[in-house]
């Protein structure tokens, strides 16, 4: 193990609450098991372990191995470091975030390396989009279905709405929650830059109700 992971794996260990982590597993239904470290707490550990141990260091091995330890929180210390490292990130980043997807599925993760983690190395790779978004559309996988639908979050005026709406079209008869509450969640936010266009494109398309509803939240 890498030294900076396993001091920081000292250091958590040492914040866990049992009280805590019950509930947190309760929260995601008993899905992962967890230390019982709440988000300001980890925050603090990673602010103060990061320039002291970690910066610096090999970012795609040090992510890796946080994000394979055991406890919910390392992958949420993994997403954490990977953000603090985005200067440096190169062309392993898509392979890394397919990988993780297929490891530790579920929305807390997903919705990270959609729009925080792909949505930047997108508008920093632009000529790499179009094949990966290709890839996995094609996948049959929707929580990679789900970063193609909610890596433009943050685009705003920049968004390309021709994309979103081919995106959205083609996954519009989904019957997965997640999938279609993610295309009501793409909409919703564009509409705060184009509300005319997000109302538009609704009344035309024969979406599922929950994504109409969260499409139309704020309009």
């Amino acid at each position: 193990m890498n030294f900076a992971v396993a001091h920081l794996v000292e250091v958590m260990h040492s914040h866990r609450d049992e009280e805590n982590a019950h509930w947190m597993r309760k929260y995601m239904r008993e899905q992962f098991p967890f230390l019982g470290i709440k988000k300001p707490i980890r925050a603090e550990i990673v602010k103060a372990w990061y320039p002291s141990k970690a910066k610096g260091l090999d970012w795609f091995q040090v992510a890796n191995e946080l994000f394979g330890l055991k406890e919910r929180e390392f992958q949420y210390v993994a997403m954490d470091y990977l953000l603090l490292e985005k200067k440096h990130w190169d062309d392993r980043i898509p392979t890394l975030v397919e990988d993780w997807i297929g490891k530790q599925s579920w929305w807390d993760v997903v919705d990270v390396l959609g729009p925080k983690v792909m949505g930047y190395y997108f508008s920093e790779f632009p000529e790499q989009r179009n094949y990966w978004i290709s890839r996995w559309m094609a996948s049959g996988n929707f929580w990679l279905q789900r970063v193609c639908l909610l890596f433009q979050l943050s685009y705003k005026q920049n968004t390309d709405v021709k994309l979103l709406a081919n995106l959205i079209q083609s996954l519009a008869q989904e019957k997965e929650f997640f999938i279609q509450k993610a295309i009501g969640w793409s909409l919703r936010q564009y509409a705060r830059t184009n509300g005319y266009w997000v109302r538009e494109f609704v009344q035309l398309q024969d979406l599922a109700p929950l994504s109409k509803r969260e499409a139309m939240m704020h309009l």
